[in-house]
């Protein structure tokens, strides 16, 4: 937008005298100058990190010891706004993983889901649809980070992969401070689909098949954790809310030591329905030609009425709806019945942060405020965060869709092998004290 009105108020003055013209472009600077001056200064002086905490007496705890979890983004003066920031956020993350990539080991796991979602495993509902999905593994075995490493687990955003997911700060301050990296690359993300089963979302069948792949790799570890960015933040919410729920009945589920979700959209209703010029026409053209386009003979002989209409779709949350087939659902009313995380949050019992930005040009956060479908009279996500014994909400004031800038010159060190410096973002940093403060929290159990 500051482009286009750059542009559109130079193409206004070129008809005036020149004097006239200089003076003008004198004034209007002046006055963008200052509006942007009140602008930050009214967000680093008022601007307020909103925490909706549950009861949890360990849950408290590990908040009171998140120093950043206590103070507000400070993002710099010349990228605070919330597309702005995307700016050198993005160019910052395109320039890291062409020079300065991480070197995954890769593990390819073939993973099977039933036909049909909504009916349990039968003779006449077998796990048929297989695939490969990519595990990456960073640092790799031959690497001397200790077996015992804590491993998070990520789920990257909607069209990402392992060098971006988005970005890579988080992955390179984690494994600066101890932790195991495992990037899961979904299906249709990193290869052509190989069987007609896609879910722009991710399907929680295939993280317990992941699960039970990693517990085998790292035996020893002091715990996982979950991690989901963007629209990889359904997963942790929709799935640990099913696995918690078998563990409360007795049965077997993963388990994680905690779980984090950077600006989620909360209700696959209306998840997509905030997303803004230009970014829905850009995402909605990326999610078509990497899932659609790359897989039309596949998807189009499964189902050629659901291809053709995901194809005609004008926007990703019409598209959702069309693409239900291709994740085992007959309908979109099915998939959202069986899919929706906040249908299956109150059954969270794992420590869970959630982070979103009120500036976030992407997602619906005001979602978090809004009732949850099927319990139009009962209470909000974020009353439902303060009632639950596990949960904490942050709503920063600035931070974009998942930038969170942190500092006039927003760098931070890690190690030379990590690239020596990486963008220091907020989420990132709450994420890892919150990881921390639940692991202190585990080792003090054991201890006992």
């Amino acid at each position: 937008m500051l482009v286009i009105g750059f542009f559109s108020t130079q193409f206004l003055l070129s008809f005036l005298p020149g004097n006239v013209s200089a003076a003008l472009w004198r004034a209007v600077a002046y006055g963008a100058f200052g509006v942007s001056l009140f602008l930050y200064a009214s967000l680093r002086n008022f601007g307020k990190v909103d925490s909706y905490i549950g009861t949890g007496d360990d849950l408290r705890r590990v908040y009171d010891s998140m120093p950043t979890a206590q103070r507000s983004p400070d993002p710099p003066f010349w990228a605070f706004g919330g597309n702005v920031q995307f700016m050198p956020w993005m160019l910052y993350n395109l320039f890291s993983a062409t020079f300065q990539p991480l070197d995954f080991e890769k593990q390819h796991l073939t993973v099977k889901g039933l036909q049909d979602k909504t009916r349990p495993e039968s003779k006449t509902n077998p796990r048929s649809m297989e695939d490969d999905v990519i595990l990456n593994h960073f640092p790799g075995m031959s690497h001397d980070l200790p077996m015992e490493a804590p491993v998070i687990v990520v789920e990257p955003g909607l069209t990402c992969t392992a060098q971006d997911v988005p970005g890579s700060s988080f992955l390179r301050r984690a494994v600066d401070r101890g932790f195991r990296i495992v990037v899961i690359e979904r299906r249709g993300h990193a290869a052509p689909l190989k069987s007609p089963r896609w879910n722009l979302f991710g399907d929680s069948d295939d993280t317990e098949q992941i699960y039970e792949a990693l517990q085998e790799r790292y035996p020893k570890t002091q715990g996982f954790f979950w991690i989901g960015f963007s629209s990889g933040s359904k997963l942790p919410i929709e799935g640990q809310g099913k696995f918690d729920a078998r563990k409360e009945n007795g049965k077997t589920a993963p388990s994680f030591v905690a779980m984090a979700c950077i600006c989620p959209g909360y209700n696959l209703e209306t998840c997509f329905m905030g997303f803004k010029f230009p970014y829905r026409q850009m995402c909605l053209s990326s999610t078509k030609s990497k899932f659609l386009l790359q897989n039309e003979a596949l998807l189009r002989s499964f189902n050629p009425e659901a291809y053709e209409k995901a194809m005609n779709s004008a926007d990703l949350q019409e598209l959702l709806l069309h693409v239900a087939p291709f994740a085992g659902y007959s309908t979109g009313k099915e998939y959202f019945e069986h899919e929706n995380p906040v249908l299956f949050a109150p059954q969270v019992r794992t420590p869970c942060l959630i982070i979103n930005a009120m500036d976030d040009p992407l997602t619906v956060p005001t979602n978090a405020f809004g009732k949850m479908p099927g319990r139009e009279n009962g209470p909000t996500f974020a009353e439902m965060i303060q009632q639950s014994t596990c949960g904490l909400l942050l709503m920063a004031p600035s931070g974009s869709h998942c930038p969170f800038l942190d500092g006039q010159m927003p760098l931070t060190k890690v190690s030379k092998s990590l690239g020596g410096l990486t963008l220091n973002c907020w989420a990132d940093s709450c994420v890892l004290e919150f990881f921390e403060g639940f692991l202190a929290e585990k080792s003090k159990s054991v201890d006992k």
